[in-house]
């Protein structure tokens, strides 16, 4: 029996069912040939929603050329191949930004 997920509709896996079975998440883009693999785990840590589809995470479209007909992401087990050889975006902390905004220069009430 293989391993690989149910790609039927109706068995559409949740962010915290793949998070569960330590699933990994594949972002790929045929079009502009990038991929992206992440541990389902992290995304739930960094704030996405547990109830979300894993096929609805980062939008429609591709980030870096924005075409929505060749971006996929899809949800699979590692295996031992992957050791060594896969490269995993893992969250590395958090930038604060200071935000600035333009104004007339007028008397301070």
């Amino acid at each position: 029996m293989s391993k690989t997920p149910r790609s039927s509709l109706r068995y559409r896996t949740r962010l915290h069912q793949a998070a569960a079975a330590q699933m990994l998440i594949v972002a790929r883009c045929k079009l502009c040939m990038r991929s992206r693999h992440y541990l389902a785990s992290d995304l739930l840590e960094c704030g996405y929603a547990p109830e979300l589809f894993v096929e609805e995470l980062f939008g429609p479209r591709c980030p870096h050329c924005d075409s929505p007909n060749f971006f996929r992401v899809r949800e699979r087990y590692a295996n031992s191949d992957d050791v060594g050889h896969t490269v995993i975006r893992r969250p590395a902390g958090e930038r604060r930004i200071q935000l600035w905004k333009d104004e007339y220069y007028g008397p301070l009430s």
